[in-house]
């Protein structure tokens, strides 16, 4: 087969199943992972797919999802991060969990905690937690944005910036990479992720592997007010050296 008919036939596959891997991509064509590599580039390049780490994604990517279809994406993984994630909480202690889909398996996972007070802006959290008597669930109102089922806003962010602190926040995001950092998908989302952020004393970065190498506008943050990452890929040694420089712990669940 043809470079160009390869990589007409990973266009078709990429706009069928929105997303790709570098390693089935590679078994499917029987070529080697670097001839795909090199498809993916020239493909990103045509505004066709984004690489991320490990394969590519649809140009639009996640955020023609709702939330409910975002859920269900990489939902094995996602739930790896978020039972690491809850054995990271003591009892007693307050969290900030932001609305993002990994920030909801790390809700189904803390059941069991004694005196935790959470804060969050996600409509499915608060219904999560409702049914928990032994855990304190605040949320902090503002206008319901229906596609991510998040609150948002000029009085979801005030209210956390002068009425809340938290012990930990936990948070994903649109994508993360070495050089520009964590970044979202709209304004409205970043505001409240910055304001938690700013409001909390350890920030952990739950981060599943189709996240890495996906940008978003606009920047969050940049690496170094991150405590800890959890992802659930073996990172490569580029992303364990800038994790390093920036002394943030890593976590690996795969």
């Amino acid at each position: 087969m043809l470079a160009v008919e390869r990589r007409s036939k990973i266009a078709e596959i990429i706009a069928r199943d929105k997303s790709v891997l570098v390693v089935e991509l590679a078994k499917l064509f029987e070529v080697t992972t670097e001839t795909i590599r090199g498809d993916l580039e020239k493909l990103e390049k045509q505004g066709v797919l984004v690489r991320t780490y490990g394969g590519a994604t649809l140009v639009e990517g996640s955020d023609d999802m709702d939330y409910a279809a975002r859920t269900t994406v990489n939902a094995e993984g996602k739930q790896r991060i978020g039972e690491r994630a809850a054995k990271m909480i003591k009892n007693g202690e307050t969290i900030f969990l932001d609305a993002s889909t990994s920030s909801f398996y790390v809700a189904k996972s803390i059941k069991d905690k004694q005196s935790l007070t959470v804060i969050t802006n996600a409509e499915r959290v608060v219904s999560e937690l409702a049914g928990c008597g032994n855990i304190k669930v605040v949320c902090t109102g503002g206008m319901l944005t229906p596609k991510n089922m998040s609150y948002c806003g000029r009085i979801a962010e005030e209210t956390i910036r002068k009425s809340y602190y938290a012990n930990k926040f936990f948070f994903s995001c649109r994508g993360a990479t070495i050089l520009r950092g964590l970044t979202e998908s709209s304004e409205e989302e970043a505001a409240i992720k910055k304001a938690m952020l700013e409001c909390s004393e350890t920030a952990i970065f739950l981060c599943d592997y189709k996240k890495l190498g996906k940008l978003g506008v606009p920047t969050i943050s940049d690496f170094k007010p991150i405590d800890t990452v959890i992802t659930d890929i073996k990172l490569t040694e580029e992303w364990r050296t800038m994790l390093d420089e920036n002394d943030v712990e890593l976590i690996e669940v795969p």
